[in-house]
């Protein structure tokens, strides 16, 4: 090939990848697509590989046509390979392989994920080589920013959603979830800090201006404190340094300083801050594991395997076999964490110690990288450099702090790739070429890689568009269903799954199943039609379950949604259903012991069996995990009722009252069974004490309401049932009663039967 011709190639490839990062900074934050049920994460995350890939597949081949690659020559690369090789290392051994290499897509600790944000890094550093082309991305993200802060004006200050589909809450935003807003914020005010203090009097100046107080409103509407506190942190290093430099008589910090003032006013004013957004209608509740939750699930994950934990992506699977039980008392605990307390802490239970370890020590090579670059230039000559450098930091800061997705994630690598390049351009990291035309041993090795990663990537491609095609299927199907449109939602979930075997998928199809063999049995149908009907609905519906569980044997959701098919044919009396629902129950509570719900699935089955004596045992062992278990009790009364032994039951809680006397699940039971043995002025002296106890236990206050209620007291009443509409708030049942109460009648009134007390399971969720 003509050596012309050749860097012409080289040339266009080059252009290519760098036009192509500039697109994907610029895009990112706000990409979002309705064609799946994650609209902002599933499609930001296949952006993310897409692009990335792309990028690499191209700047490979043009590092094929010019001949030449350069490398860090840094100890920092090898512990980013380690750290790389330990997530793979971890999939390999996960507990769940199928959640571990890929998941759906958007969850940032896969292998797949994390081998993505190592490519970020990577080509970040290789593509972008230059200062000019570092603030041109810099520019991409400000850019970026500007279209989240238009969104927002309309949706949380003008309430005009400009895109319904994304939601009409006044935190629906573009970039994830309003805490992430916010995280993303800040970013933007220490950048554009930054930027100001060195950038000379210019229109981008001007507009810069715009986003640094746009970026400080917006971050004091999402009012995270961790937030303000990074930034004042982060501000004072970077001023301590300056001062420190005998640059402090210059003034050339005297936006930074203001920020800095901005956060410590912010930090001590929440309650203002706190008021203003009560005015917006701003709500925002997130709920995660704390860090002592997080690393005591770490200790039994690192209990199983220290050196590489439970495998990439499966915190929800260690969660719901080593959670602390003290969650168990609280309203969170039937939430299904799939991360813990940060980024960084979560891999400490996915990736075992290797990985966690490996990580923290390419984080100090960034510190002692980052802290030389400030030492060895001078900021108004190399700004980017600070600019870089302290946006790695503060991201970085976040993934121990924050657990994000993707919408935080890829900027950290992002940024941290970009400070290393101009480490290298700047000869703080010293770097390695790779001559692939030379005849030595290193050129046919590179030129190998290289070819080999071009067909991994390209692959790698192939197979993400595959999965993506599968989530939009998954998505349309999940509409369909929504809808009622059984076999619509049916073809659309076969599509799917046809495309990518996801366990979500099948329990999705299984939910779908169950409500088709309602509608046969339902159907006007000729008795042989039914038959027929329902005898292939049902095998297909247990051959996805099944399916499920094979493919992902750890997830008790699997195990619980194949009991439940089993479950709901047992009053056709077809054979062995009931030995295969308790077997499927049985393997629920062994990957997921701290949770008592299957146990309350194999009472149900064994009082569709008339075994009352054995469902009192699965009850009682529910209880014995979670002392307030609502169903549970609930259960165990209408047991006693079914049986006519309430006074034995009532005696027998009463003695329990009174040696456990705080124990709310008992009195919840006792306060029950007061209320169906029309003993209401006892019912509602034990129902008081235990909502005393825990002011959340909405089942509590739901027989408290009605007690009070049937007392005449209904103004007390109707406050019970106003507290439990602020913890459910979109039970219909509720409202009514509360509409019942308001307009002075009975609170059941018009409530189709049975009554509260007479049912199979609990009014309300909490």
């Amino acid at each position: 090939m003509p050596e012309g011709f050749r860097e012409q190639v080289a040339g266009f490839g080059s252009k290519a990848s760098e036009w192509l990062f500039y697109a994907l900074a610029f895009i990112f934050p706000f990409f979002v697509l309705p064609l799946t049920v994650f609209p902002s994460s599933l499609n930001k995350s296949y952006l993310v590989y897409f692009g990335i890939l792309i990028i690499g597949i191209i700047y490979l081949i043009t590092s094929l046509q010019s001949g030449k690659i350069k490398i860090p020559k840094s100890l920092m690369g090898i512990f980013l390979l380690v750290f790389i090789a330990s997530v793979a290392v971890s999939g390999l051994l996960s507990k769940s392989p199928h959640v571990s290499f890929s998941g759906l897509g958007s969850e940032p600790g896969t292998l797949s994920a994390i081998g993505i944000f190592a490519l970020t890094l990577i080509f970040a550093f290789l593509v972008m080589d230059s200062e000019e082309k570092t603030f041109r991305t810099m520019l991409a993200f400000f850019g970026s920013f500007l279209v989240l802060v238009v969104f927002q004006i309309f949706q949380t200050l003008l309430k005009i959603p400009l895109w319904p589909s994304m939601g009409v809450e006044t935190t629906a935003n573009l970039l994830g979830s309003w805490n992430e807003l916010g995280i993303f914020s800040g970013l933007i005010v220490l950048l554009s800090s930054i930027f100001l203090e060195f950038l000379p009097k210019s229109y981008l100046k001007m507009a810069l201006w715009v986003i640094l107080i746009a970026s400080l409103v917006l971050t004091a509407l999402v009012n995270l404190s961790l937030v303000w506190w990074t930034l004042a942190g982060i501000l004072v290093i970077l001023l301590a340094y300056h001062y420190s430099q005998g640059r402090g008589t210059s003034n050339i910090f005297r936006v930074t300083f203001v920020v800095l003032l901005v956060s410590l006013v912010m930090l001590f004013s929440g309650k203002l801050i706190t008021d203003i957004g009560d005015q917006l209608k701003i709500q925002f509740i997130e709920v995660r594991p704390n860090l002592e939750f997080t690393l005591k699930t770490a200790s039994g994950a690192l209990s199983e395997n220290a050196a590489f934990g439970y495998g990439p992506n499966a915190f929800a699977y260690s969660w719901a076999k080593h959670r602390p039980l003290e969650i168990l008392s609280t309203p969170f605990w039937q939430a299904r964490f799939n991360a813990g307390y940060g980024f960084v802490p979560t891999l400490l239970v996915t990736t075992g110690l290797v990985g966690a370890l490996s990580l923290l020590v390419f984080l100090a090579f960034l510190l002692y990288y980052g802290f030389k670059g400030l030492v060895k230039s001078t900021p108004s000559s190399s700004f980017l450099i600070l600019a870089t450098f302290g946006g790695a930091l503060y991201m970085w800061v976040f993934a121990f702090l924050y657990s994000g997705g993707f919408a935080l994630i890829f900027p950290t690598f992002l940024l941290t790739g970009l400070f290393f390049g101009l480490a290298m351009q700047k000869g703080i990291m010293e770097e390695f070429e790779i001559s692939l035309f030379e005849r030595s041993i290193a050129g046919f090795v590179g030129a190998l890689l290289i070819i080999l990663l071009i067909v991994l990537g390209a692959s790698w491609v192939s197979i993400l568009a595959q999965k993506y095609y599968a989530s939009i299927l998954y998505g349309d199907g999940s509409v369909y269903a929504n809808a009622g449109n059984l076999d619509s939602a049916g073809d659309a979930f076969t599509r799917a799954i046809k495309f990518d075997k996801r366990d979500i998928y099948l329990r999705s199809y299984t939910d779908l199943g169950l409500l088709k063999l309602q509608r046969v049995v339902n159907s006007s149908a000729t008795d042989d039609e039914k038959r027929t009907q329902f005898q292939s609905v049902l095998a297909d519906t247990i051959d996805k379950a099944q399916e499920a569980s094979n493919i992902n044997p750890i997830d008790s959701l699997n195990w619980m949604n194949l009991g439940k098919v089993y479950e709901a044919v047992i009053p056709f009396q077809i054979q062995g259903v009931v030995e295969l629902a308790q077997s499927s129950y049985a393997k629920a509570s062994e990957v997921a012991p701290t949770s008592p719900e299957a146990y309350l699935a194999s009472a149900r089955v064994e009082i569709l069996k008339n075994d009352l004596p054995k469902a009192k045992d699965f009850l009682d062992k529910a209880i014995g995990i979670k002392k307030d278990y609502a169903e549970a009790h609930f259960l165990l009364a209408q047991i006693e009722a079914t049986r006519g032994n309430i006074a034995g039951a009532i005696k027998s809680a009463e003695n329990t009252a009174y040696l456990a006397p705080n124990d709310v699940g008992v009195l919840f039971q006792l306060g029950l069974l007061y209320y169906q043995n029309n003993q209401i002025a006892e019912s509602q002296i034990v129902l008081e004490r235990a909502v005393s106890i825990i002011p959340s236990y909405s089942n509590a206050r739901y027989f408290l309401g009605l007690a009070y209620a049937r007392q005449g007291n209904r103004d007390k009443a109707l406050e019970q049932f106003r507290n439990i509409e602020v913890l459910n708030p979109t039970n219909a049942e509720v409202k009514k009663i509360i509409a019942n109460l308001s307009a002075g009648k009975d609170p059941l009134f018009e409530i189709a039967p049975p009554a509260p007390e007479k049912r199979p399971s609990v009014p309300v969720n909490q």
